[in-house]
């Protein structure tokens, strides 16, 4: 193979090398486009759109109504039963999912909590109004018997800093 016929192969598969690759590059970027494009859309609008108003079992309608605690507890680490205290415990859930949950302790303003709730699945899925964090919560209905259950935040010392623990309601319908 002579000189000039080396160079001229080696233009012609850089060529060709160079056009794979801007084909390449091409389809990546837009790839990326897409999928940022996408991105974008699922994080804006209204994030009460990715709740579903059933689970797997229940639906907003058979939760809907009045609640009190016949049972309420809380471990953060410490085991707390909030009834002991003398506390009374309430969730209000009205047909369109929005809640409220009070927490009464004698002596001391109520400790109020709205958000919205949905379901994934089997699980009861709370958006707090005062925190865009999801939690989930595991639910059950068994005659008339609301018990849930999951990690959240509260004060219950009053010193106005939230202890991260497990709360679990067993409630009744008011």
């Amino acid at each position: 193979m002579t000189c000039n016929s080396m160079l001229q192969w080696r233009n012609d598969n850089f060529s060709a090398i160079k056009k794979v690759l801007n084909r390449a590059m091409h389809f990546l970027l837009v790839s990326l486009m897409v999928f940022s494009m996408g991105l974008i859309a699922s994080c804006g609008g209204d994030d009460d759109d990715d709740f579903s108003n059933s689970g797997t079992n229940l639906s907003i309608s058979d939760i809907q109504g009045s609640w009190i605690a016949t049972s309420a507890t809380f471990t953060a680490p410490e085991f707390i039963d909030i009834l002991a205290e003398g506390a009374t415990v309430t969730l209000v859930i009205q047909s369109n999912g929005r809640f409220t949950f009070t927490i009464l302790m004698p002596g001391e303003a109520p400790e109020v909590t709205t958000g919205k709730l949905g379901f994934d699945g089997e699980f009861l899925a709370v958006r707090f109004d005062d925190d865009p964090d999801e939690a989930s919560f595991f639910i059950s209905l068994v005659n008339n018997i609301l018990t849930l259950r999951g990690q959240t935040e509260l004060d219950l010392d009053g010193n106005g800093m939230e202890d991260f623990g497990i709360l679990e309601l067993i409630m009744e319908r008011d």
